[in-house]
């Protein structure tokens, strides 16, 4: 399977797991950082079960990559910052 399409099948776990983070950091302030590396380790294990254990690291690195763009477009909307 193509990363690209990884990616796409990804999106709805993501956008769960992010509300999930959320909710796990709600008291910890400036957690923004904490929040990512969640996720990002979640959707790893996942693509590692999915793929088989030890996925190469080019195929890793390419959906990392998505994934955290995807993370950080998905944060404008979901969890805006306060106005101020």
């Amino acid at each position: 399977m193509a990363w690209i399409a990884i990616v796409l099948k990804l999106i709805p776990a993501v956008i769960k797991l992010m509300k999930i983070a959320e909710e796990l950091f709600d008291d910890v302030p400036d957690s923004g950082a904490e929040k990512k590396a969640y996720v990002m380790a979640a959707i790893k294990a996942v693509v590692e079960a999915a793929t088989g254990f030890g996925a190469d690291d080019v195929l890793w690195g390419k959906i990392e990559k998505a994934i955290s763009l995807l993370i950080d477009a998905v944060c404008i909307f979901l969890f805006p910052k306060d106005a101020k």
